[in-house]
C-alpha cells in the first residue's frame, strides 16, 4: 500500500493548491461568503453519511482490515447532523417548498457534486477491504485539506464558536480517527498488482472528482454572490 499512499500524497499537495481551496484561505474574502458554499454541498455530505453506513461497511461481521474499515465508517456516518446544525447557524434553514429543495439538490448546476457521491459508492461496491483502506485513506486526504481550509473561514466568521461542522470539532474528530494510527500497518499491506492497479484508478477517479466538485462549488458561489438564498430555490 505504500505507493499508493504516495501517489495519494502527491495528489494531496496538488489538491491543496486548487482555486476553491484558495477562496477558502482567502482572508480577504468575508468569512461569511467564503463559508457560502455549505448549501451547494449539501448533496455530497448527506449522500456520504449513506455512503459510509451502507455501502463502505460490511454486511455480516467485520474481521480483519474489514473491522478497520466498519469502525471509521461508524464514526463517519454520523458527521452529517453537524453540518445541518451548521446550515442553520450560518443562515440557510428557510423555509421552502419540497419541489424547490429537489430542484436545487438535482440541478445542473449540481451534477459534479452528485458525481462524486455516485462515484464513491460505485467503486466500493464489491472492493475488497483493503481496497476500502485505500478509499478511506483518499477520502481522508481530500477532506483534512478541505477542512482545515474551510476552518479558516470558521474562526474568522462571527458565529464561528457555533460551527460543529465547518468549526475545529470536525477537524479534530477527523485527525483522531482510529485509522490514523493505524497509518503503518496500512502502509505495510500487500496488494496483488491487479489491486494496486485499481487502487491507482480509485485514487485518480476521486482527487479528479473532488476538484471537478469543488471547483463547481466555486461557480456557484460566484453566481450567486449577489442573490438571496432563498431566490436560488425558486
Amino acid at each position: 500500500m505504500k505507493a499508493i499512499l504516495e501517489l495519494i500524497e502527491r495528489r494531496r499537495s496538488s489538491y491543496e493548491q486548487h482555486p476553491f481551496i484558495r477562496f477558502l484561505r482567502d482572508d480577504t474574502v468575508a468569512p461569511a461568503r467564503r463559508l457560502s458554499y455549505a448549501p451547494f454541498a449539501s448533496f455530497f455530505v448527506l449522500s456520504f453519511a449513506d455512503f459510509n453506513r451502507r455501502y463502505l461497511r460490511a454486511e455480516a461481521s467485520p474481521v480483519g482490515y474489514q473491522a478497520m474499515v466498519d469502525r471509521h465508517a461508524d464514526e463517519d456516518s454520523t458527521h452529517f447532523s453537524w453540518f445541518l446544525h451548521d446550515l442553520r447557524i450560518l443562515g440557510y434553514d428557510v423555509e421552502c417548498r419540497v419541489s424547490d429543495v429537489l430542484r436545487f439538490l438535482w440541478s445542473d448546476l449540481g451534477r459534479h457534486t452528485r458525481d462524486l457521491s455516485y462515484y464513491a459508492i460505485s467503486v466500493t461496491r464489491g472492493a475488497s477491504a483493503e481496497l476500502r483502506l485505500a478509499i478511506i485513506e483518499a477520502v481522508e486526504s481530500m477532506g483534512n485539506v478541505w477542512l482545515t481550509a474551510t476552518l479558516e473561514a470558521a474562526r474568522a466568521h462571527p458565529d464561528g464558536d457555533r460551527l460543529v461542522y465547518f468549526g475545529p470539532h470536525h477537524l479534530e474528530r477527523e485527525t483522531g480517527h482510529a485509522i490514523g494510527s493505524a497509518i503503518e500497518e496500512i502502509r505495510e499491506i500487500s496488494l496483488s498488482p491487479e489491486d494496486r492497479a485499481r487502487a491507482e484508478e480509485i485514487v485518480h477517479g476521486f482527487f479528479d472528482r473532488m476538484e471537478a466538485f469543488n471547483a463547481e462549488l466555486l461557480e456557484r458561489v460566484d453566481a450567486a454572490s449577489n442573490v438571496e438564498f432563498t431566490e436560488l430555490l425558486r
